[in-house]
């Protein structure tokens, strides 16, 4: 257990967030500002605050495979996974649209943080 810790750091961290936010989100973010007309030096607010829900909503889907593997999957559970990972994705998208990539991985590294002690007080405990 102690020894995935860095592989979810850094997977969550830097894979994630290159692939979600600076990939997803700026490709949502470059069409959106492309449909829009270009009316500006870049995309407006409501073009970025889309990028960011579209890509929070998928960034919780993404995690669903993962959930399956380890329990069967229901309706609450799915619903419960989809929605604190897109807040989650939310924030990440936020602070890579007005701070940088960088901001997002490391927020995104130290959400696992919690994660992974709780994780091992589980296995402690069991």
């Amino acid at each position: 257990m102690v020894a995935y810790a860095p592989v979810r750091f850094l997977y969550g961290g830097v894979t994630e967030e290159a692939l979600l936010r600076f990939g997803l989100m700026s490709v949502l973010a470059l069409v959106g500002w492309v449909v829009t007309g270009r009316r500006s030096d870049g995309p407006g607010a409501g073009v970025m605050w889309v990028a960011v829900a579209v890509s929070a909503v998928l960034f919780g889907v993404g995690h669903l495979p993962a959930l399956a593997q380890s329990v069967e999957l229901t309706a609450a559970l799915v619903a419960r996974t989809v929605l604190l990972n897109a807040v989650a994705g939310v924030a990440f998208g936020w602070l890579y649209w007005r701070r940088s990539l960088e901001a997002a991985m490391v927020a995104h590294a130290a959400f696992h943080v919690p994660l992974v002690a709780l994780s091992l007080a589980q296995v402690a405990l069991a």
